[in-house]
């Protein structure tokens, strides 16, 4: 058998490397047009530049939430719209703010008890004195009001004026590292909110109000919110502690559970489905099956121009998120000075600017059926409660009452004592 040879030619070295270079370059080339082309056509590009400014946007905002201020370069603002101003914040450290507060209420810093309590009034006013004259804002505030609040009276401004006030301002409690103040008592202006639209502009608005008359260069304004006062209740109701948890709210008979949901049912006699537009945007519902993800009762940073309720096609689904007490007990809050900043005892009602809903069950002929209060909450006097502005059968409802500022100061912010339980502006 004859072996099997295997033959072979022998090729110039310098050849064949010449060759696969030439071919190599080819196939690169064809790739980068490739890349380029899926880049371009692919929105790959595009999607790059987005996730960047997603990224320093959420930058800006993980700091918004921290300290009240942004970074832009090297740079600190205490907002953004101090950074189109062009006012550089005070405080130009990185270090964050040493102040806390523990569960008694007590006011700590860097994590020992410090001087500052809560209650104690700092000297606040004379900043929103020295403001500047704000005619302008007052009068783009009245046009506002007038298209957003569902107030159908005469000129806004004229029945229902708004001022600057000489309001004394007291310590409120200490959130993300910086101290919050609170007017000693509510305006004397009022703030009137009728229907499907004011329940939709009510935070809005009342916000928009605050802080357009008492934000300085030594602090920033919104009002009164329900987590602000659900933040410092004693909620341990034990015998020894005595306090009130408003999650076992309930709202009497028909009612049901702070917490709890129920759906309405299809019908015309009541129909009991319609709602006002910014519910279908709340997180503590649904409409038709949709339910909403943006919003927290107390969020809401542009108008909303409704010219009507909106009217579900099946049913919807409400939370209760209302509740009501008698605040009859210092026990009630974490520490008693909140039992005499909160409600007031001398006449005054005035609006906490957070939304709620008020759900209701009852019996049409044989068939249940599920109503609900669309309201903006509000203290009455000796009161934690809501006004209803709407409801779910397409009633209308309205009020006027006064609003009660709250002060986030500046960062860099130094207080200083009188002596008298009254803390100066360091200037």
């Amino acid at each position: 058998m004859k072996e099997k040879t295997k033959i072979c030619k022998k090729v110039d070295a310098k050849g064949i490397t010449l060759i696969a270079l030439i071919i190599t370059i080819i196939v690169m080339l064809i790739l980068v047009g490739v890349t380029i082309s899926v880049a371009l056509n692919g929105g790959l590009i595009s999607k790059a530049q987005e996730a960047k400014t997603k990224t320093g946007e959420a930058q800006i905002q993980e700091r918004d939430l921290l300290t009240g201020r942004i970074k832009i370069g090297d740079t600190w603002y205490d907002s953004l719209d101090e950074y189109l101003k062009g006012n550089p914040s005070e405080d130009q450290s990185d270090e964050p703010s040493k102040w806390g507060q523990d569960k008694n209420g007590n006011i700590t810093y860097d994590g020992e008890k410090s001087e500052l309590k809560v209650g104690d009034y700092v000297d606040y006013e004379k900043y929103v004195k020295s403001n500047g004259d704000k005619t302008s804002e007052i009068n783009s505030l009245y046009e506002e009001l007038t298209k957003y609040s569902g107030y159908t009276g005469n000129t806004y401004g004229t029945e229902y004026p708004l001022t600057k006030e000489d309001l004394k301002w007291r310590v409120l409690d200490i959130k993300d590292g910086q101290i919050r103040l609170i007017s000693a008592k509510p305006t004397t202006s009022k703030v009137y909110l009728y229907g499907y639209n004011g329940y939709n502009n009510a935070v809005y608005l009342i916000d928009k109000i605050s802080k357009t008359l008492y934000t300085t260069k030594k602090g920033t304004a919104q009002n009164l919110k329900i987590e602000d006062i659900q933040n410092v209740m004693n909620l341990d109701e034990s015998a020894e502690s005595n306090g009130w948890d408003y999650h076992n709210y309930w709202n009497g008979a028909g009612g049901v559970h702070y917490g709890d949901s129920e759906t309405s049912y299809p019908g015309t006699s009541p129909i009991c489905r319609y709602y006002p537009q910014i519910f279908k945007d709340e997180k503590f519902g649904s409409v038709d099956g949709v339910s909403g993800s943006l919003l927290e009762l107390s969020q809401q940073t542009l108008p909303v121009d409704s010219p009507s309720m909106l009217l579900a096609e099946k049913s919807i689904t409400f939370m209760q998120t209302s509740w009501t007490r008698v605040v009859n007990n210092s026990s009630l809050f974490l520490c008693k000075q909140y039992r005499d900043l909160l409600p007031v005892d001398y006449g005054s009602v005035y609006w906490v600017s957070s939304r709620s809903v008020s759900v209701h069950e009852f019996f049409y002929g044989n068939f249940e059926r599920v109503c609900a209060d669309f309201e903006c909450c509000a203290i009455d006097e000796d009161m934690i409660s809501s006004e209803e502005l709407c409801d779910s059968t397409g009633d209308l409802y309205g009020c006027a009452k006064s609003i009660r500022p709250v002060i986030t100061l500046s960062g860099g912010v130094e207080l200083v004592s009188n002596g008298e339980n009254t803390f100066l502006i360091k200037e």
